[in-house]
């Protein structure tokens, strides 16, 4: 049997195990927010590193943008001084890890003084110790999005994606939040603080425990390397990790295609990110 016979094989198995998983897992039904005070550009501020010196160095061009921000920005003070009108999570240790699920919410329900749209996944409704931490505040507005994961024929995802019942596998927040952003009416997407740079951050010790250095924008000075803890609460394995990163940068070129089908932009304006399929663009000081 030739490639071309076993590549469509495989996108028509990974097609109809996709359309499996909508039944089981996704709403049919998600609505999106239709307000926004700036409609053409979208700048996603994911958690790397770099985000603190791109919206330091190059804030007119933040200036102007419609802002998303993700997980944890919250207990940053650049939340506050950004004023996000969308926020997106995604990690499943949210619903887990009661430690995580307070930090987050109520945070975000002590902070947030104006209004902002937060996307929640589907499956975190099967959880409600998180509703009561934003009850009293008016101010957030929850949307539902489905994480189930979309394989298979490109233009078969494409039209799963647009009505939003799926997104490419979601390893990390990236994922779903670009998803999300091009299901909205942005034309442009811009991606700051997409860093990505996990490969040189691992180490394996001479007990054969994977350690992995995270590094986020708001906690760079005093995080340190520590195991990457699964849904099961189980360190991960080093080909896990491997495994998790070759899916996400895949994902991206899915993403990428999607983006082009819609006659969008996705723009990387992250300085020495390491994903490599979307367009690039600098910003700030050279």
């Amino acid at each position: 049997m030739g490639e071309h016979a076993i590549n469509l094989l495989g996108n028509l198995w990974q097609s109809l195990l996709s359309l499996v998983k909508i039944v089981l897992q996704s709403r049919w039904c998600t609505a999106l927010p239709v307000s926004f005070d700036h409609r053409d550009e979208l700048l996603i501020l994911a958690n790397g590193p770099s985000l603190s010196r791109t919206v330091t160095e190059a804030a007119d061009f933040v200036r102007g943008k419609t802002l998303l921000a993700v997980n944890f920005c919250v207990t940053s003070p650049m939340f506050e001084q950004l004023r996000p009108e969308l926020y997106l999570i995604a990690d499943p240790l949210f619903w887990i890890v009661p430690e995580k699920r307070v930090q987050l919410f109520q945070t975000l329900a002590e902070k947030t003084m104006w209004e902002m749209n937060l996307f929640i996944p589907a499956r975190a409704l099967k959880n409600r110790l998180w509703q009561p931490l934003l009850a009293s505040n008016r101010h957030i507005h929850i949307y539902i999005y489905n994480t189930t994961p979309i394989e298979g024929f490109q233009w078969f995802c494409n039209a799963l994606f647009r009505r939003g019942w799926g997104v490419p596998r979601p390893h990390n927040v990236l994922i779903p939040a670009i998803a999300v952003g091009l299901r909205l009416p942005f034309r442009k997407i811009y991606l700051a603080g997409a860093d990505h740079s996990w490969l040189p951050e691992i180490s394996v010790t001479d007990d054969n425990v994977v350690l992995m250095h995270q590094r986020h924008f708001y906690d760079r000075d005093h995080s340190k390397a520590e195991t990457v803890s699964q849904e099961n609460l189980h360190s991960a394995r080093l080909y896990t990790i491997l495994y998790h990163m070759y899916v996400a940068f895949k994902s991206y070129f899915v993403l990428e295609a999607y983006s082009q089908a819609l006659h969008k932009e996705i723009i990387n304006v992250t300085p020495g990110s390491y994903i490599d399929a979307f367009k690039r663009m600098k910003v700030g000081k050279s």
